[in-house]
């Protein structure tokens, strides 16, 4: 494969500074639509030189704007103007690591949804009223998303809830248990079987909470099938998983 074809990628650190981009690049990229050719596609719609990994973080933006539908007055169609585009160049914007799991205080953006908007009413002098979108997770709620395989809701529903429970009970148990500081001074064959000993007791020592997990789950009206939604009603549950997770004995 030639150089020109490798996708110029590059990794930013968690809080790093994505830099500026050409509007264009974005505004090209933004009529590919997916499935993507393993980025390929942000390349091709790109000038020659551009940062490909800006230009796809700064369409993201973008495309998180568009699913709180605060983009309506310059949103045609599928088609948007200019200004959307421009903003979307240069607005601050940052890495962030991605997390499953989010807890109060949590950023949930690399960038302000509101300040965006701000800008392009200043831009364009078109007036805009906007529920204004939460930057952070607030004191007392939880956010995190879960992926359900192939239909797994439809086919059993039991199964899925489990699944989901599943989900949610590592990524509490990788934040908040010092599993880390145990694996890290392992070797990785040996780190490995002290992840699935300990996760596995953990399981079993917390079986109570972990069937009000399942159960929440089992009942949709309280946790729809959509990603990244806050779960009132389930938050005692995972508070006290939290904290038993930070207090779980790695001996014995």
């Amino acid at each position: 494969m030639a150089d020109t074809d490798i996708p110029n990628f590059m990794t930013y650190a968690e809080g790093e500074a994505i830099p500026p981009v050409d509007p264009e690049d974005i505004k090209r990229f933004w009529k590919v639509k997916p499935p993507w050719r393993q980025g390929n596609d942000v390349q091709s719609a790109s000038s020659p030189g551009a940062n490909t990994t800006a230009v796809f973080q700064r369409w993201a933006m973008i495309d998180t704007l568009t699913t709180y539908n605060l983009l309506t007055p310059w949103q045609h169609g599928e088609e948007l103007d200019d200004a959307v585009f421009r903003v979307a160049a240069s607005l601050p914007l940052h890495a962030m690591a991605y997390q499953r799991y989010k807890i109060p205080g949590d950023e949930l953006h690399g960038f302000d949804p509101n300040a965006f908007v701000q800008r392009l009413i200043e831009e364009t002098g078109i007036s805009h009223v906007w529920e204004p979108v939460a930057t952070k997770v607030s004191e007392g709620g939880r956010t995190f998303s879960y992926s359900l395989v192939g239909g797994a809701q439809e086919r059993d529903p039991d199964a899925a809830a489990k699944q989901a429970a599943r989900q949610i009970l590592w990524e509490i148990w990788k934040r908040f248990s010092s599993l880390g500081e145990v694996v890290s001074r392992s070797d990785k064959e040996q780190a490995t079987q002290i992840v699935a000993t300990f996760f596995g007791n953990f399981l079993l020592d917390n079986i109570d909470l972990v069937r009000q997990l399942e159960d929440s789950f089992r009942d949709m009206q309280h946790v729809p099938l959509n990603p990244n939604i806050q779960h009132v009603p389930l938050d005692p549950i995972l508070t006290e998983l939290e904290r038993r997770a930070q207090q779980f004995p790695f001996s014995g």
